[in-house]
């Protein structure tokens, strides 16, 4: 179901589908890295694609200040140590250096807290 939300809804973000293509376009643009990591059969992280990520302020500011990936736990096509989490969804910020630039957010996250927490110095 989850992956059925991100291809109906997920076209409004332009989102890399692999952790490498989103580095490397990370790399070469300095943009930070907005790494949106899920569980299959998660509530949270459907609610936070369809009511949180289409929201436009949100998909504005995600598309132009940042490269978008999502990845799937079950996938670990993903630096695992670093993006380690037992609590889904979660959001990380990551230079294009591979650091954490923000403390991630975890479980349910709206907007408010979104743009609080990770793109308040954008």
């Amino acid at each position: 179901m989850l992956a059925v939300t991100i291809f109906l809804y997920g076209d409004t973000i332009r989102w890399y589908g692999s952790f490498d293509g989103a580095l490397s376009s990370s790399l070469k643009s300095q943009k930070p890295i907005f790494v949106v990591l899920v569980e299959r059969g998660c509530d949270e992280c459907r609610e936070l694609f369809t009511e949180v990520l289409m929201q436009k302020h949100i998909v504005e500011i995600v598309n132009t200040k940042t490269v978008p990936v999502i990845v799937t736990k079950e996938n670990e096509d993903y630096p695992i140590e670093l993006l380690y989490t037992l609590d889904f969804p979660a959001i990380f910020l990551l230079s294009p250096q591979e650091v954490l630039l923000k403390p991630p957010l975890t479980g349910k996250v709206d907007a408010a807290l979104l743009e609080k927490e990770l793109f308040d110095e954008l």
